[in-house]
């Protein structure tokens, strides 16, 4: 992570900006973009960056303008100091490959990462810097208890069981608490790590385990027709054992009409997962008021551990 100078020196800042980078293409299909979307988050995450995500890959929404295109988009958290180095890797990376863009969102604009335009929204943040330090003071009492800070949560899903549902859950918290502290998926485990070490890691970077069962959830199979909880190298089934572990509150949240599994039906070492209270989260009309209820779960637990 990047260094952070103390005072007021320019471009350094305890609040860490915010941007939804979106890699375009005209040509590439939705696997394709999605393994590029991936690769760049897998370069980004090499970076000073305070946290990339993935947001979503998938064709634009029907109506837009122009040709069809397919988009992935990535969430990151920047400090300003290394804002400009970012970019200029984002933009040599998209230069790699004929026929994709870039394209930068946050702190209320749009732009795609040129010179001219990175410029001006360092002035713009430069500018804001110094109008906040030359604010009047006003002075407050102390206040009794320290605000709520954003948890990190941890989202676990099947992709073939709830990805649709989980990524308008995942939309849901990030608008709330932001996207830097909702852990959607683990993405780019590099070639020869022990991916169960890995999963384990970020599992225990987390304060809050969110497991999104579908009605498919318990039966998944592979290839082979075999159950994939029963196997000790499911990425779902080591994510949940390492919650589990932890003793973290592990919140089940039950999406298309699914009930908790028996359990009987679950391998011993996810037994205790039938103790934890479930949430459930209803399709429309009812979708809103369910996450009102978890997001008001989540915000409670932070406010305790405050």
């Amino acid at each position: 992570m990047a260094e952070r100078s103390s005072g007021g020196d320019p471009l350094s800042s305890e609040d860490a900006l915010n941007f939804e980078i979106e890699v375009i293409s005209s040509e590439a299909s939705e696997e394709e973009l999605d393994r590029m979307t991936r690769n760049l988050l897998s370069e980004l995450r090499q970076t000073d960056v305070e946290s990339a995500e993935l947001v979503s890959v998938g064709a634009a929404p029907e109506g837009s303008k122009g040709d069809p295109i397919t988009i992935g988009t990535l969430a990151m958290t920047v400090v300003p100091a290394v804002l400009p180095g970012v970019i200029d890797m984002i933009r040599a990376w998209a230069g790699r490959r004929e026929g994709r863009t870039v394209k930068f969102k946050g702190r209320g604009i749009e732009f795609e990462g040129s010179a001219e335009e990175l410029q001006k929204l360092l002035e713009r943040l430069e500018a804001e810097r110094l109008a906040q330090e030359n604010a009047p003071r006003i002075e407050q009492a102390p206040s009794k208890t320290k605000p709520a800070r954003s948890p990190r949560v941890f989202i676990s899903y099947r992709r073939a069981d709830s990805a649709d549902v989980t990524g308008r859950i995942y939309d849901r918290l990030s608008g709330h608490f932001g996207a830097s502290a909702i852990f959607k998926d683990v993405d780019s485990i590099p070639p020869g790590i022990d991916f169960k070490e890995h999963l384990e890691k970020a599992v225990g970077r987390c304060k809050i385990f969110l497991v999104v069962i579908g009605d498919n959830w318990l039966a998944a199979t592979d290839s082979l027709q075999n159950n994939r909880l029963e196997d000790p190298r499911d990425f779902v089934r080591i994510e949940l054992e390492a919650a589990l572990n932890r003793n973290i509150p592990v919140i089940p949240l039950l999406v298309r009409g699914a009930a908790m599994p028996a359990e009987e039906k679950l391998p011993p070492s996810l037994r205790k997962l039938v103790y934890r209270n479930a949430i459930p989260i209803r399709s429309d009309p009812d979708f809103h008021r369910d996450m009102d209820r978890l997001i008001e779960a989540i915000s409670d637990y932070a406010a305790r551990k405050s």
